[in-house]
């Protein structure tokens, strides 16, 4: 199994700390979020790290050097548009199957024992701990367990996307044609999630594997960023 950690996006959310440098370089509590998803990805075992850099890449190359990050590095040159680009920029790196991953959520290392185990189909990782607010990814399921829909959008849901997916190598093919079919028809401006979407309202919908109770958090706003520092620093050995 590889992980491909998508680290392109410009953080325009985290205003002033992101205007010279990516968002995979701000820190909390002393340490990159790019350093701290190699770290959780690491706990997956995995035959391959690959990260997909875009903007600021020359500075996120000499943190992968300076860290010596067991990463293969790709670079997004349109890292400007949705992160479905920067998927598709990894797909010539990717052989097997994969669990994808964003550069700015922050785990706990207990999730990667309810992730390592390989599945045998297109799984989501969600949880229930959380209230979710508009910029949260919100997912329904159906009777099955299964993703029903998914999106920021939905006023009916059950649960939050973790920002996690695992697809088998059996699955490649399904899931490549998805993410094919989003792009051509609604445009480069969308996000890995369309996938998701696009496989929910088909006749075999992804499967999800609940990591309530365990905790995570997401860095993408300036006031989810102070929050993480003060929850970092309260039990560092907690995080990854």
């Amino acid at each position: 199994m590889q992980v491909v950690l998508l680290a392109a996006g410009l953080g325009s959310r985290l205003g002033t700390l992101t205007q010279s440098l990516p968002k995979a370089l701000i820190e909390v509590a002393g340490v990159t979020l790019l350093e701290r998803a190699v770290g959780f990805a690491r706990r997956l075992s995995p035959s391959e790290i690959v990260v997909v850099g875009g903007f600021g890449f020359g500075d996120v190359e000499a943190e992968i050097q300076r860290r010596e990050l067991p990463v293969t590095l790709v670079e997004n040159t349109a890292f400007r548009d949705g992160n479905l680009i920067s998927l598709l920029a990894a797909r010539p790196r990717v052989r097997e199957g994969f669990v994808l991953m964003n550069v700015d959520h922050i785990y706990r290392p207990a999730i990667a024992e309810r992730v390592a185990p390989v599945a045998s189909e297109v799984t989501g990782y969600i949880d229930t701990d959380r209230t979710l607010g508009a910029d949260d990814m919100k997912v329904s399921r159906d009777s099955a367990g299964r993703i029903r829909a998914i999106a920021k959008t939905l006023t009916t849901f059950d649960c939050g996307y973790v920002g996690m997916t695992q697809v088998p190598a059996a699955a490649l093919a399904r899931y490549w044609a998805a993410a094919a079919a989003a792009l051509a028809e609604e445009g480069r401006a969308i996000h890995v999630e369309r996938i998701l979407a696009r496989l929910a309202a088909s006749e075999s919908p992804p499967a999800c594997v609940d990591i309530s109770g365990v905790g995570w958090l997401e860095v993408d706003m300036q006031d989810e960023r102070t929050h993480a520092e003060t929850v970092v620093r309260a039990a560092p050995a907690d995080w990854v």
